[in-house]
């Protein structure tokens, strides 16, 4: 599995997915200050040592994320860039937020949880702590079909998987005189067609862009159905397009 400083030089999916989070961060640091200076200005925190005022800035910040995340799944400036923080294995509770913020309450921290999550293998959209946490951000809003190709990288093997050749099929027996068996799509005369299921396969420009098939939700990977209106909507999700 590749990390995100091997896709983030060619993958303008990933890069934008950076610069969206960039800008959250903007975002909530605006938050963060002004409801900070609320507490800090009466109790004169400019007379504080520094490793305080530090501590002081990262309690709120965590205070801030986690609340939010586990309310609303995201916070202020997510909301604003159609970013949501999302549990790999189950929902996203407290136990979630809690843990992928951490590094929030004494900020230097941050400067080793973001390098260290883009040089691990894995979803190049986590950082260190997303890691541990089993968390991610992802987008929500009609780009998010782009992203689809780091959530999938999740249930990619550890190593590269290889399949062994498929065994030499044997020519069917000829049919009986005067009947003809109707060839099945896809297998032998009067064979029945196989049933396609599980997740759509989706493939990837030269550029590492996802090509966008309206075959299946961009949302849930659900298959895409026809209405009368002349829309397509999911069977499992119920999304309209």
């Amino acid at each position: 599995m590749p990390s995100a400083f091997d896709l983030i030089g060619h993958n303008p999916a990933l890069q934008e997915h950076w610069i969206r989070r960039f800008i959250a961060f903007l975002f909530d640091a605006v938050v963060v200050i002004v409801v900070g200076l609320f507490f800090a200005i009466p109790l004169s925190f400019l007379t504080w040592a520094w490793w305080f005022i530090l501590l002081f800035w990262g309690t709120i910040w965590f205070v801030y994320s986690v609340l939010l995340e586990t309310i609303f799944a995201g916070t202020i400036g997510k909301k604003i860039l159609a970013l949501r923080v999302v549990a790999i294995d189950r929902n996203l509770d407290i136990v979630h937020a809690v843990v992928r913020n951490l590094p929030k309450i004494f900020p230097l921290l941050v400067l080793i949880d973001g390098p260290v999550g883009a040089a691990t293998k894995g979803d190049p959209r986590q950082r260190l702590f997303d890691r541990i946490a089993r968390t991610t951000v992802t987008r929500v809003d009609q780009g998010a079909y782009m992203e689809e190709q780091f959530r999938m990288m999740q249930h990619a093997g550890p190593h590269p998987m290889t399949m062994p050749p498929a065994p030499v099929p044997h020519a069917p027996p000829p049919a009986p005189p005067g009947m003809q068996a109707a060839a099945a799509p896809g297998g032998w005369p009067g064979q029945a067609p196989t049933p396609s299921g599980g997740w759509p396969q989706h493939s990837w420009d030269e550029q590492g862009r996802l090509v966008k098939e309206m075959k299946f939700c961009t949302a849930c990977g659900g298959q895409l159905v026809a209405r009368g209106d002349g829309k397509l909507t999911c069977v499992r999700c119920g999304a309209v397009y």
